[in-house]
């Protein structure tokens, strides 16, 4: 399976940039293997379209942004944040702008210090974070990069506990203890959930970033399937510390990701702690990245395909449910699939947030 081949997969919310890459000039992004152009609109407000001009198909992201309006480079177009062209050069003053003179629009908005993009009609708000949005919890943004592997391989990856004894053996894994000391999983519809509990070796770097002084400690995980591309893991030591962990996998095409990851603290970390703790995750993650990249990007769906043990069973239940996604029949016909991005923002404009 790829992603490319699950058009349920369009109708969640995936972050794309960060909010403070939005300046004067538009921003170029991708997603399921689609161009589009995100840029402030008049109002202060986020707009996206696909990045192509009805005109002559020019990219609008090679252009610039003028009273709120993205203007065209190839021949000066403007367009407004709701796709309609405000101007045409080649015009003449007192004739009217054709209505099919405009862009593509497409859902956008800011949360989290994020820019999260929609391209189909939503089935889901961007999720609550509880941890962040109740208070005692610092937001730490640690990376977003590019990833040469597919959006199912990360979050299988994330969902897979087992492989932290051994892929991350030089930084917290334990290969002298790949068993779990305990495993509880739930599944409720897409809800998939687990509580594990296991062996880590508590290193120098790891102490600094908790407070823990043992050898090793018995680290409690409870990971959380939030979205199809969204995990999300609340990590427990036994000093009371909370690491929260948060992963999203936004699917460029079938064979690259731009992954995030941004975690959640308790402790109130200093700027030399978060550094520490910053610098020990990107480390983490460049194994995942490492090792992944040599992963062929095809997602198998049917649980025949690979092997599995006992220890694998959220990844299981994570096939079954991108199964489920695929096995789904869209409520849009072909000859209307132009106008989902209109629906969805007639939508959002309907539904209180």
């Amino acid at each position: 399976m790829y992603v490319s081949e699950i058009p349920a997969l369009r109708d969640y919310w995936y972050p794309v940039a960060y909010s403070t890459e939005l300046t004067d000039a538009p921003k170029a992004v991708r997603l399921l293997s689609d161009n589009y152009v995100i840029w402030r609109a008049a109002d202060g407000k986020m707009a996206c379209a696909v990045d192509e001009c009805p005109h002559r198909a020019a990219r609008l992201s090679q252009g610039w942004v003028e009273d709120g309006n993205i203007v065209c480079p190839y021949h000066g177009w403007a367009f407004d944040g709701s796709g309609a062209c405000t101007r045409i050069p080649q015009n003449d003053p007192d004739k009217p702008i054709p209505p099919r003179a405009r862009t593509l629009p497409m859902l956008v908005e800011e949360k989290y210090g994020l820019i999260w993009l929609c391209v189909g009609m939503p089935r889901e708000d961007i999720p609550i974070l509880p941890e962040l949005e109740e208070g005692g919890f610092t937001l730490i943004h640690e990376m977003m990069e590019l990833w040469d592997t597919s959006a199912p391989r990360v979050i299988d990856n994330a969902l897979d506990i087992s492989h932290v004894a051994w892929t991350h053996r030089n930084t917290i894994g334990d290969s002298n203890a790949s068993q779990f000391e305990s495993f509880e999983i739930q599944r409720d519809g897409h809800d998939l959930s687990a509580r594990i509990s296991y062996r880590a070796r508590v290193t120098e770097a790891l102490r600094k970033n908790t407070g823990l002084t043992g050898e090793y400690t018995i680290r409690v995980t409870n990971s959380k399937l939030v979205q199809p591309f969204m995990y999300k893991d609340v990590m427990e030591y036994e000093n009371g510390l909370r690491h929260v962990l948060y992963k999203t996998a936004t699917p460029v095409d079938d064979s690259h990701t731009l992954f995030c990851q941004f975690i959640a603290r308790n402790d109130a970390p200093d700027a030399e702690k978060v550094a520490g703790i910053i610098d020990l995750d990107r480390r983490i993650q460049a194994e995942d990245k490492e090792l992944l990249a040599g992963v062929r990007p095809e997602f198998p769906l049917d649980i025949q395909t690979e092997m599995h043990t006992r220890a694998d069973r959220m990844t299981v239940e994570y096939r079954k449910i991108l199964a489920e996604l695929a096995a789904e029949n869209s409520d849009v016909t072909p000859d209307e699939a132009w106008a989902r991005p209109f629906l969805a923002a007639a939508k959002a404009q309907r539904t209180p947030r």
